[in-house]
């Protein structure tokens, strides 16, 4: 079953993951896309949904091709053994 909460957590963990997968900071990202850090924040921590315009503003500035790798990130997938 579909639960949005669930959704709205997932990309949250995502784009933190993703930020610091990339060694950058709260104040870089926030500056680049042109919010508020404590925006960024919120997005972060699931407090607040992220626009699908600020999901495809925020892959480019995370060097993404698309916004649903941001939805789509797999973390487990970096760590698993092949």
């Amino acid at each position: 079953m579909y639960h949005p909460g669930e959704e709205r957590f997932r990309i949250a963990r995502n784009i933190k993951l993703i930020r610091e997968l990339r060694n950058y900071d709260q104040r870089y990202v926030a500056s680049a896309l042109r919010v508020g850090r404590s925006t960024l924040s919120t997005w972060e921590n699931g407090l607040t949904e992220v626009k699908i315009e600020n999901l495809i503003r925020l892959a480019q500035v995370l060097g993404l091709d698309d916004y649903r790798q941001i939805i789509d990130f797999d973390p487990d997938a970096l760590f698993k053994k092949k």
